[in-house]
């Protein structure tokens, strides 16, 4: 015997009501503004009899009730009913997609929430879908954050020139997936921005043990697709710009964030200078660690002093032959002391001789900024620490720093 748990009183009265077209039509209507009988008739294209009857049963069912001026309001349950109607109305908007995609494995408060992305743009073409993720690195004023399936080796180049802009990026990918499977077929320079990509205070990486959606998403833009049932993306999916939309998306992705974990991945870069962030977050403190490789250090540390106020540094760090720009106002301090020895370490190597040019390993160069560097050991260097170089109104404080000369020349 097969026992049924009976629907609460109304629901099935409830939902024949909203099905009829026209009272669904009324019932949007009023939603927006308050409205006589005749002005009802008018917005749907209905006499006043046929009106009169459709808004009587909605009054029946206390979705709409009526003022004394003789205008009909929705009532606080009608106003319920017609959110939570939402996500049907999204899910039936497109029903062909969805009858090839599932949502079974998101959160179930996410999907009960699904018609927040009523006013996303349906994208059924992969080429579209890859160039509408494009868009989201393009366009960003402020931040990227992608949840993939694998990490987006086709968007190299637009995701440099994001990190170049002062975009902050973060990326979400699964934790089974090999990392890079296709370095053997890519050039040095992709390899080198793959590295950037990778070692950069710009991006930070997560990993989850599973991806139950595929997502793009920034200040302006997101773009978002659902697997098939065997877990595959065939990248088709929906893209919108809309504040509700734009919520869903980030809110989704931080449950994810929140849950993954820290991704440690193998290096493989050359110094690039970016753009000199002025607000976008820049107050913000960050935290890079030296990995005692150049081909990764300076390029990591640049980042930071472009996009951060203060930039902690921790460990040691191998410079090679490049130096760092400082054109802003920063704060650059090594963490921690042992006795009265900086613990962080900074060194160059690849020093040219006879010196052709002035060298160093933060090179000053900004008017108005005011610059701190402290609590740096700096060891095997032949050259400058410290050069102030064009600085007419440049401050800068040097402390607590050590090395064979203890010096800083301005």
């Amino acid at each position: 015997m097969i026992y049924q748990v009976p629907a609460p009183e109304g629901f099935y009265d409830l939902l024949f009501e909203i099905s009829n077209e026209d009272r669904h039509g009324i019932l949007l209507f009023i939603q927006g503004k308050a409205l006589r009988i005749t002005d009802i008739a008018k917005e749907m294209g209905l006499n006043n009899p046929e009106t009169r009857r459709h808004v009587s049963r909605l009054q029946e069912m206390s979705l709409i009730q009526r003022d004394t001026a003789g205008y009909y309001h929705l009532t606080p349950y009608g106003e319920a009913s017609m959110l939570l109607i939402k996500e049907f109305e999204f899910l039936s908007a497109n029903r062909r997609y969805f009858e090839t995609h599932t949502l079974s494995k998101l959160p179930a408060g996410f999907i009960k929430r699904i018609g927040e992305l009523a006013a996303c743009v349906a994208v059924t073409n992969p080429m579209d879908f890859f160039r509408f993720t494009e868009h989201t690195l393009s366009e960003s004023r402020e931040y990227v954050w992608l949840l993939v399936d694998q990490f987006p080796l086709n968007s190299l180049s637009t995701i440099a020139k994001a990190i170049d802009g002062g975009i902050k990026i973060r990326v979400i990918e699964p934790r089974e997936r090999i990392l890079n499977p296709v370095l053997d077929a890519m050039t040095s320079e992709e390899t080198q921005t793959l590295s950037r990509t990778r070692h950069t205070p710009m991006v930070e990486e997560r990993m989850v043990d599973g991806i139950g959606v595929y997502l793009s998403v920034s200040d302006s833009r997101c773009v978002v697709a659902f697997p098939t049932p065997d877990g595959q993306f065939d990248f088709k999916g929906f893209t919108a710009t809309d504040d509700s939309s734009l919520r869903w998306c980030r809110e989704l992705f931080m449950h994810y964030w929140e849950e993954a974990e820290n991704r440690t991945v193998l290096p493989v870069t050359q110094i690039q200078r970016g753009r000199v962030s002025r607000g976008l977050g820049s107050s913000e403190r960050v935290v890079v660690v030296g990995r005692d490789l150049p081909e990764i250090d300076a390029q990591a540390v640049q980042d930071a002093v472009d996009n951060y106020d203060e930039v902690v540094l921790s460990g040691t760090f191998n410079f090679g032959p490049s130096f760092v720009r400082v054109s802003r106002s920063v704060v650059i301090r090594g963490e921690g002391r042992e006795g009265d020895i900086p613990k962080t370490t900074i060194y160059k190597k690849g020093w040219v001789f006879p010196f052709t040019e002035h060298d160093c390993v933060f090179k000053l160069d900004g008017d108005d900024a005011n610059i701190t560097i402290e609590n740096i050991q700096f060891t095997d260097f032949n050259h400058t620490c410290i050069w102030g170089y064009r600085c007419k109104r440049c401050t800068s404080r040097i402390t607590g720093l050590r090395s064979p000369r203890d010096t800083a020349e301005e």
